[in-house]
């Protein structure tokens, strides 16, 4: 009887341990797996060097425990010429085929709510960032051809451009080139980095350059970026901004859109179920709040649709405080000196809130904002 019950007792604790470790590896794959820092996707770089098919044991941030699943795996320029192929959108730099990105030497950078990213040292010394996306898998084969060919022909030097492209069904995957600098968001919340009052001022007319860009040249497009936000601007070594996972909205699953797109989680779209042009505009408001204050919701980066009402109320703060006695209290302490600046930071202040308005009539067009913002000058500006 006695062993009996030691016999049930063991099992039950060996039960127990198969539980606990079944549910470690579930959080696991939920937080992306191995690389990935908890939080918002700025978190800094993961400097684990592992191979591209093993990064990690989650099936939403390996590419591929078995490369022959990529058919036809092999570098091509020019329009695509069949399902499996890396397609590169330019003939006139050095090319790779899949296989070699399979045994590239690569390090995650983190997972999302669009997908996974990984840093690839390739063989011939060339560092590209491979972005594999979660929610493609309803876009056919040309209709995904003809979107990249369209962001292939976009050429700004704010704008990260596409460098290579991989189509399957199951799988997509796009290639860019690395940017060593990090991002916006990394050097506003981290601990080695402090954006000055003119660095700021030069990323966010960069910013507004390259979201006017968009605008332009796609003009067929109701929001040309859909996902502005600080952890999808780079910066390069003189901290010029570049922005990244822009015009995606085309090419994503439409059930998924408003559960992961920035754009969606604007006023007018849970208002009215829909966006415009201006709601572009809106993100970039809230991308100015947030350099200009150094702090944003939490609530903002969640994968939940809606404007929330803790969004309107940071908003409503910044503006009444800017209106208050100790309106300089506003503004994040780590961009130095206000004096002989304080009137510019306000006036970029005022702007990002002129585009965060609710009412669609009463926002501004970017048309104004790119005007206002390219008057603003610091103090050490020539």
């Amino acid at each position: 009887m006695l062993i009996a019950i030691c016999l049930l007792a063991l099992a039950v604790i060996i039960l127990l341990i198969i539980n606990v470790l079944r549910n470690r590896r579930n959080e696991e794959a939920t937080l992306g797996g191995r690389g990935h820092a908890i939080g918002p996707s700025f978190s800094p770089y993961n400097t684990n060097s592992e191979n591209l098919t093993g990064v990690t044991s989650s099936p939403e941030m390996v590419l591929s425990a078995n490369p022959s699943s990529y058919t036809g795996a092999k570098a091509g320029g020019g329009a695509a010429s069949g399902v499996g192929k890396l397609t590169f959108i330019k003939g006139d730099r050095a090319q790779f085929d899949l296989q070699d990105l399979l045994r590239a030497s690569a390090e995650v950078l983190g997972s999302g709510n669009l997908g996974s990213s990984y840093k690839a040292l390739m063989m011939d010394g060339q560092t590209v960032v491979v972005k594999r996306f979660k929610h493609m898998n309803h876009v056919g084969r040309e209709d995904f051809h003809e979107h990249m060919r369209r962001l292939g022909r976009l050429d700004h030097p704010n704008l990260l451009p596409l460098v290579a492209y991989y189509y399957r069904k199951e799988e997509k995957l796009l290639v860019v080139d690395h940017v060593s600098n990090g991002s916006l968001a990394t050097h506003l919340y981290g601990n080695d980095s402090r954006l000055d009052w003119p660095t700021r001022l030069k990323i966010v007319k960069g910013v507004v350059r390259g979201l006017t860009y968009l605008h332009v040249e796609l003009p067929s497009l109701v929001t040309p970026h859909g996902h502005l936000k600080s952890s999808n601007v780079l910066l390069d070594n003189s901290f010029n901004p570049i922005l990244m996972d822009y015009t995606l909205v085309p090419v994503l699953n439409s059930d998924q859109l408003q559960n992961i797109m920035i754009v969606y989680k604007s006023p007018e779209y849970a208002r009215q179920g829909r966006t415009t042009k201006k709601t572009d505009v809106w993100t970039l408001g809230i991308l100015i709040l947030e350099i200009m204050t150094g702090r944003f919701p939490a609530s903002y980066l969640m994968q939940c649709p809606g404007y929330g009402s803790e969004l309107a109320s940071w908003i409503d703060s910044i503006s009444a405080g800017l209106d208050g006695e100790e309106s300089d209290m506003i503004f994040d302490k780590e961009m130095g000196d206000m004096r002989g600046n304080y009137e510019e930071m306000r006036k970029l202040t005022e702007i990002g809130l002129a585009c965060c308005q609710e009412e669609l009539d009463k926002r501004w067009d970017l048309k104004k904002v790119s005007e206002e913002v390219e008057k603003l000058k610091a103090r050490d500006d020539d």
